[in-house]
């Protein structure tokens, strides 16, 4: 993944994890009432959000991977965002013994969901590169008479 790309995603990651934070969360307060977010706390949130997409920087480099070193790197990315947002959200004391696994299910949904669009993205590209490269060489076939 190339720098901009990475800092793209980063961008469209922070706003979806802080979109779907503020909409759990409503709708967590509307099923159990609770005392409500002030501004300081929309901040707070905001940067678990950014945080929790900082991870991303680690998929800059090279294109081609092997599968070993995918998988190790995936790996990593899970394990550091999941740190980084659960380290901040117990340093900013919104995970209590209730609502422990409520984060950690939002916290799967959301990282499953963007992973899963990442996925389907690139896979889109190579399908449109691998057509783009079949009928240039069928282009190409076609003009050689044996």
């Amino acid at each position: 993944m190339k720098l901009m790309d990475a800092l793209k995603t980063m961008f469209y990651l922070s706003c979806v994890v802080t979109t779907s934070i503020l909409f759990f969360l409503g709708l967590r307060g509307m099923i159990i009432i609770q005392e409500p977010f002030d501004g300081a706390d929309m901040l707070k949130l905001i940067s678990v959000a950014f945080a929790g997409s900082m991870p991303t920087l680690i998929f800059v480099g090279k294109e081609t991977t092997s599968r070993w070193k995918t998988i190790i790197v995936t790996s990593l990315h899970f394990v550091l965002t999941a740190g980084t947002v659960f380290g901040l959200l117990i340093f900013y004391e919104f995970i209590d013994a209730t609502n422990t696994i409520f984060v950690a299910v939002v916290f799967l949904v959301i990282y499953i969901t963007a992973y899963a669009v990442i996925e389907i993205r690139q896979k889109r590209l190579a399908d449109k590169l691998n057509e783009k490269i079949n009928a240039f060489h069928n282009a190409k076939n076609e003009t050689h008479h044996e």
